[in-house]
């Protein structure tokens, strides 16, 4: 089996474990990676849309269809920046903290399956080889 198909089954099989419990939230898969993406990162700086469309690799309508989404449900709000009026930044509400420590411990479940039977210098050895790859990719685009 080449590196791709590897690659490949592991996300799916995450994919699908991800998925149930975001069924179970009442949300998909790709909104529940964007709200959690959004969770994390705006601890450490503001969120806004166009991030979103990078990290993700959306278009800007499908975005604003997710985010759309997600404010309906009140999981987010768009907040106008403090130093820029015509951006808004994403911020997650009451509700969403809720949501996120379901998140997180399935992601934390599912980080502990990954990594059973595997020690840390496998898995250091596993970050150099994927960041790696990951540049390589990114070199080529």
């Amino acid at each position: 089996m080449d590196t791709g198909t590897r690659i490949n089954r592991i996300s799916n099989r995450l994919r699908r474990r991800s998925k149930k419990a975001q069924e179970r939230l009442g949300i998909t898969a790709s909104q529940g990676n964007i709200l959690d993406y959004i969770l994390v990162e705006s601890e450490n700086h503001p969120v806004y849309q166009k991030d979103i469309e990078q990290e993700f690799g959306l278009r800007p309508s499908t975005a604003t269809e997710v985010l759309n989404y997600l404010e309906e449900k009140a999981l987010i709000r768009r907040v106008k920046d403090e130093n820029d009026g015509r951006y808004k930044k994403l911020v997650f509400t009451k509700d969403a903290e809720k949501i996120r420590k379901i998140l997180r411990k399935e992601i934390e479940r599912s980080e502990e399956i990954l990594l059973k039977g595997i020690s840390s210098e496998e898995q250091e050895i596993f970050k150099k080889i994927t960041s790696k790859m990951l540049d390589n990719l990114e070199q080529e685009e």
